[in-house]
């Protein structure tokens, strides 16, 4: 007989108490969480999401338990799974993935709900329910939107280089450059257009690429933008504020700059330098850069913080106004608003100082 080995040495875990749920693997419950939630009208991104974490998840509990066999079968039964291995794998993604208290958090929140989706629709164990409050210690909550002179500072960056780009002509520059500095200037018009869109209308980045002409209405008294491909495929209309409509009439103005000569122009309303539906990832990079050339000091700055600066400065010059700004950015639920009623450190000073 050969010496003992790490793996023969594991204690395995009690036996199932059913034959039906020992033959339920993780693979089985993470699709039926899955196509549950499609059902309920979560987005792809959200169903994308929750899959990535789910199956980090997966194989981790395969290696555990001696289950992984290759890429191609990584899998373990259900019911292996309890309490104890739940905060062992938050200790994982805190030791060995070295994941923020944020990010761990996120991945814990997904783990709830899918246990709790699985025991209230099958009936079987929630490892969770007997778990003992995992903490996270966080340092102090960082500002996660801009000031009213920060998002000035960001904008007119992009704003100088949309103006410069139509300053001079092609009797000065020659006709390459004109067209180079053209193409530059419509690009900076769409990036303040479509950021405008999220600080002063509060979109998010999907709801932003997902625009259309169609959407925007200029008419006198009634200018609004629709959101019609909202988070769970809800629609609203939010008014178009002053500088919003400014940003995107010029926007307008330039855009059939980006699109090739010859070429009909998508629906879409923010397009790429080839005349396509420009990416959530390519602004998320327009932004990042846009952020580091305009020198102001928030430098971690990312999409979303631009449509809490709209949530939050809409709490401040309408105090109270929660399931206004509730049905203004697509929230059904009340507590999600709430944090912009708390998140202005200045406010929150005065009113401590006069108690």
């Amino acid at each position: 007989m050969g010496p003992v080995t790490e793996a023969e040495t594991k204690t395995e875990p009690a036996a199932p108490a059913s034959r039906v749920s020992e033959e339920l693997y993780l693979g089985d419950t993470i699709h039926f969480f899955l196509s549950a939630k499609r059902a309920g009208g979560r987005s792809q991104r959200t169903i994308d999401d929750y899959r990535k974490k789910l199956e980090l998840f997966q194989r981790w509990v395969a290696r555990r338990y001696g289950y992984e066999r290759g890429a191609e079968e990584v899998d373990a039964p259900y019911l292996y799974i309890g309490a104890d291995e739940v905060e062992s794998y938050v200790v994982y993604l805190r030791d060995d993935r070295g994941m923020s208290d944020s990010s761990r958090k996120n991945h814990l929140a997904v783990l709830r709900s899918f246990f709790q989706t699985l025991s209230r629709r099958l009936d079987i164990p929630d490892p969770t329910r007997t778990l003992d409050e995992v903490r996270f210690h966080s340092s102090a909550p960082k500002r996660n939107y801009l000031t009213k002179r920060e998002a000035e500072i960001l904008l007119s960056s992009m704003d100088k280089q949309a103006t410069d780009a139509s300053s001079v002509g092609e009797e000065k520059l020659g006709i390459h450059e004109a067209r180079r500095r053209a193409l530059a200037g419509a690009l900076a018009a769409r990036d303040h257009a479509a950021f405008s869109a999220m600080i002063y209308a509060g979109l998010r980045i999907e709801e932003t690429t997902a625009l259309t002409v169609e959407d925007l209405s200029f008419s006198r008294g009634e200018e609004e933008t629709r959101v019609a491909r909202g988070k769970g495929n809800k629609e609203r209309v939010v008014p178009m504020s002053p500088k919003l409509k400014r940003s995107l009439r010029r926007y307008l103005k330039l855009r059939d700059d980006l699109v090739p000569a010859g070429e009909t122009p998508p629906p879409h309303l923010f397009v790429n330098e080839k005349g396509e539906r420009v990416t959530e990832n390519t602004l998320r990079r327009r932004l990042y850069k846009w952020v580091r050339q305009s020198g102001i000091k928030k430098t971690e700055i990312k999409p979303h913080d631009l449509r809490r600066t709209f949530g939050t400065w809409y709490l401040q010059e309408n105090p109270g106004q929660v399931r206004e700004l509730a049905e203004l950015m697509g929230h059904s639920d009340l507590s999600q608003v709430m944090k912009y009623a708390l998140s202005d450190e200045q406010r929150a000073r005065a009113g401590v100082a006069k108690l």
